[in-house]
């Protein structure tokens, strides 16, 4: 068996050779579950959804399977709470702060006349059990040349969702959701000085 240092180093260069999960091939996503069986087998976390120092930053997403677009729109990466305003994806970001429960994904785009913009899907989260979260994503926000637009949720547009996480260490993170999806994360920097729901 691999050491797990040699497992994330793998999976995160087939990360950048699918763009994400932008541009994905059969080889690479059966490589790519393979690989992540292989390191979920040798988490070194017993209660990966209760440890607030590690999960705690700024995680930079590597890939994902849940069928990503690059040409896309805001309504689509915010459950409809923002307008259906096309962008094009440059990189994705989640946010996880223990302290005060925010969990948030952050994307950065490019609108249709190539203007940079952010945009969060605020959201809270609680340790459903020593592997879960449950987490609700209540506000979209996004801030570029234009004044910030900040939309709440209401209704039936509140998304909720489960996450298992199934590896956890001081720098890597698996975590799968619903319709087995699988997310492969890197934390860039535990304690950010600014958070980017914050104005």
């Amino acid at each position: 068996m691999r050491n797990a240092s040699d497992i994330k180093q793998e999976l995160a260069a087939l990360g950048a050779a699918t763009e994400v999960g932008f541009r994905e091939g059969p080889g690479q996503v059966s490589r790519i579950r393979e690989l992540a069986a292989e390191l979920e087998a040798m988490n070194p976390t017993p209660e990966p959804a209760r440890a607030a120092s590690l999960l705690r930053g700024r995680w930079r997403l590597l890939y994902s399977n849940l069928g990503l677009q690059r040409r896309t729109s805001m309504a689509h990466l915010s459950y409809n709470i923002l307008p259906n305003t096309p962008i094009e994806v440059i990189e994705l970001y989640n946010e996880i702060d223990p302290a005060t429960g925010h969990y948030d994904n952050v994307i950065h785009f490019l609108n249709e006349d190539g203007t940079p913009g952010t945009q969060v899907l605020a959201g809270q989260y609680e340790a459903e059990d020593d592997n879960h979260l449950d987490v609700r994503f209540s506000e979209a926000i996004v801030t570029g040349p234009a004044a910030p637009v900040r939309l709440q949720a209401n209704g039936p547009r509140e998304a909720a969702g489960k996450t298992e996480i199934t590896y956890l260490d001081d720098g890597f993170r698996l975590a799968r959701g619903p319709h087995g999806s699988l997310y492969i994360l890197e934390r860039l920097d535990p304690t950010p000085i600014r958070w980017s729901r914050e104005p």
